[in-house]
């Protein structure tokens, strides 16, 4: 059962990813918009989450929780920011490689901190997909463009990434952990409004117009914010019962490749066969992990 919803968190991962390179920030005016945006995504959680709590039994929220909740919106608003600009930026397949690749400090963390067994095939795996990052957004090889900015926005999405998959190791361990809906509710809630304030913060600072949300934008909002929660919401209670080693390689592993298809199939990016053979080891790597 748990490998069916690791399928079904994969297809909605691929999805969000699609939907926010389909939108490419086409409304978003200035850094204050892209705030605002993320707000938005956040209040869409929120709304899902408060329903999937009364849903499931919900009645009440710890302090633990609510103090998980602060600590995961924080990082949320750090994730969910650098993951749009990076897809807005780049090529949505190398940006996803890239992104994925932060199951590496996310497994280390989890087989140390949890004490978790990892086999020599699993070692074997985390190599592979190591080398096939490398292979595919080598950018002397590449005939994609690659800007500086697309770099940054991209290196700051990695280490958020990893800092996530953290989190959901600690929190799975913790006395809290079986309060995964009023912890997530809290983080939604929390995110929107750091969303909202850094965004008026940011345009007073620069002297820019008040943020804004547009209204062409609230079916891409809605779309990837419910995609993005789906898939998130799923992740949070699977990383908690399947091994660092196989969890974050392989569903990561498998987003990228499917990413890879869409990137070529809706957005017609071109991959070299350097980079078409880097995908073909990132998806040994997954089948070594997945054995090991």
């Amino acid at each position: 059962m748990e490998y069916l919803l690791m399928t079904v968190a994969i297809a909605f991962a691929t999805l969000n990813s699609a939907i926010l390179k389909k939108f490419n920030n086409r409304t978003i005016k200035n850094t204050g918009d892209c705030f605002f945006f993320n707000g938005g995504v956040s209040i869409v959680w929120t709304a899902v989450m408060l329903i999937w709590f009364f849903a499931a039994g919900g009645r009440s929220i710890s302090g633990g929780a609510v103090l998980f909740g602060l600590v995961y919106g924080f990082i949320l608003c750090a994730f969910l920011f650098l993951k749009m600009q990076s897809l807005a930026e780049g090529p949505v397949t190398f940006t996803t490689l890239i992104g994925s690749a932060a199951f590496i400090p996310a497994t280390v963390f989890g087989i140390f901190y949890a004490s978790e067994n990892v086999s020599a095939l699993q070692i074997a795996g985390i190599a592979l997909m190591l080398l096939s990052v490398f292979m595919c957004v080598n950018p002397k090889k590449s005939n994609v463009s690659m800007t500086l900015k697309w770099i940054i926005y991209c290196s700051a999405f990695f280490i958020a990434g990893g800092v996530i998959g953290m989190f959901y190791k600690v929190f799975g361990r913790s006395d809290f952990s079986s309060e995964v809906n009023g912890m997530m509710l809290c983080a939604s809630f929390f995110s929107a409004i750091f969303f909202f304030c850094t965004g008026i913060i940011i345009n007073k600072v620069k002297n820019e117009p008040m943020p804004t949300l547009k209204k062409a934008s609230l079916l891409w909002l809605v779309t990837s914010a419910l995609a993005g929660c789906v898939y998130i919401r799923i992740n949070l209670s699977l990383s908690a019962v399947i091994p660092s080693a196989i969890f974050f390689p392989v569903s990561n592993g498998a987003l990228v490749i499917l990413s890879t298809f869409i990137g070529w199939l809706v957005f017609g990016e071109k991959l070299n066969r350097l980079q078409l053979l880097g995908i073909f080891v990132g998806l040994i790597s997954i089948v070594l992990t997945g054995i090991g």
